[in-house]
């Protein structure tokens, strides 16, 4: 009995022996958990594990079998907006394998009403900002059709916004992706479901493929925001889009390799910061930290709405809030958790105040003249020892200079340079040395 009792527990040994294999074989090595012998290795909670390319490979062919047969073989994993109907809120009533429990405060399970009075802020911090910009700089033949087109799409004939373009601004592919060149694929239903689920398990193995740089828990934990009613793609209990990876590269660059103090505010300053996606995800990890979010009046006008959106009770400061105060930019800054401004006003930003600097995808894309106004500026407002991360391309281009040729180099100590984003520009992250 001793030798048939041995023989069976060896079985069950090598059964277990299998499955540890098969995972090893299938899993990112950050998926792959000592787990109790009865478990045999074979985690439950879905949202932590991560493909490696066999296993990748596998749920291509396993979700695409699934598409054409209609779940008969295989069930989908994914559902897409706009398809299909998904409520975030009873989704998350209890836990589930599949889904990051408690929910992550980016999954959203409410829609966000702003107040008119905020939109009229936005109207006349846009305005203000418009016809104040005393530099009068030299802007790219790009920007000045994308400046044309907007107040086109986003202002009637008596200079009133129009809030249901506003409210939708990535909801149609046509209005963002159009006006501001967006290179990101968007959800459309005018390309149909089959082409649109391709698109989606597309996007899903990108997801997977991330977990090599980036932790897994902060992957499991990341959602796509509503804001402008974005179409997006559904995974594991959350919104999946391009450009929400490429925002959490950035994000994680700076979470990972900046050490922000915990006892005083830290001074954040993005150049170039689009509607804010990094800046969303930013929030979350990095406490006591006010953010100054600069771009070109048109795209604050979107940078307002989207950050309003996701945090309606944080301290918001628009052009027109601050206008009055531009020489007291020291106590405005500790009163705000975000700071909206145009270039102008980047000026009056005393020197040495900044923590850190980003500028993601913008610089290289600039004319001369505000490539060296930035960089100068930059140097100007970082403290000592502070932080400039850039993400941007090496070489010149059509529509600007890239970073090979800038007049920087002799100012930071390089701390970080990386090469994980889908545009294949070097992250880069220096530290101010002169």
């Amino acid at each position: 009995m001793i030798y048939l009792k041995w023989i069976r527990l060896r079985l069950v040994f090598l059964r277990r022996v299998i499955i540890e294999f098969f995972n090893q074989l299938i899993y990112q090595k950050q998926s792959q958990f000592l787990l109790h012998k009865v478990n045999a290795h074979r985690c439950p909670y879905e949202f932590v594990l991560f493909y490696n390319t066999l296993g990748r490979t596998l749920f291509m062919f396993r979700e695409f079998l699934a598409l054409v047969t209609h779940n008969k073989l295989f069930k989908k994993s994914i559902t897409i907006d706009g398809f299909d109907e998904v409520d975030y809120k009873t989704l998350y009533k209890e836990g589930k394998s599949d889904l990051l429990y408690p929910k992550s405060p980016m999954v959203e399970t409410e829609t966000v009403k702003i107040a008119d009075e905020y939109y009229e802020k936005i109207a006349n911090s846009f305005l203000l900002a418009y016809n104040h910009d005393k530099h009068n700089k030299d802007i790219t033949q790009e920007w000045s059709r994308i400046s044309t087109e907007f107040r086109e799409l986003f202002f009637d004939e008596h200079h009133q916004i129009i809030k249901e373009n506003l409210e939708n601004f990535r909801g149609d592919a046509k209005i963002y992706s159009k006006i501001f060149n967006n290179q990101y694929s968007y959800i459309s239903k005018e390309n149909g479901y089959v082409k649109s689920y391709l698109d989606a398990i597309d996007l899903v193995l990108e997801y997977h493929r991330f977990a090599n740089k980036i932790d897994k828990v902060r992957l499991a934990s990341i959602s796509e925001s509503q804001a402008g009613n974005y179409l997006s793609i559904n995974y594991r209990g959350k919104k999946l889009s391009e450009q929400l990876l490429q925002n959490l590269v950035v994000a994680n660059d700076i979470i990972e390799h900046v050490p922000f103090s915990n006892e005083q505010r830290n001074v954040v300053l993005d150049i170039g910061v689009g509607f804010g996606g990094s800046t969303r995800i930013m929030s979350y990890y990095i406490p006591n930290t006010t953010q100054i979010l600069l771009d070109l009046p048109e795209t604050l006008f979107l940078t307002a709405y989207y950050l309003k959106y996701n945090f309606p009770h944080k301290k918001i400061a628009l052009l027109e809030d601050i206008y009055p105060h531009l020489d007291n930019m020291d106590k405005i800054i500790k009163d705000y958790d975000f700071i909206i401004i145009p270039p102008f006003v980047l000026e009056h930003i005393k020197d040495k105040s900044v923590d850190l600097v980003i500028n993601a995808s913008s610089l290289s894309f600039m004319s001369k003249e505000y490539l060296d106004f930035y960089l100068k500026e930059t140097k100007r407002v970082l403290k000592e020892r502070g932080y400039f991360y850039s993400l941007n391309t090496t070489e010149n281009n059509e529509w600007g200079i890239g970073s090979h040729h800038w007049d920087y180099q002799a100012d930071y100590l390089t701390l970080m340079y990386n090469y994980d984003n889908r545009f294949s520009y070097p992250q880069w992250l220096g530290q101010k040395i002169n």
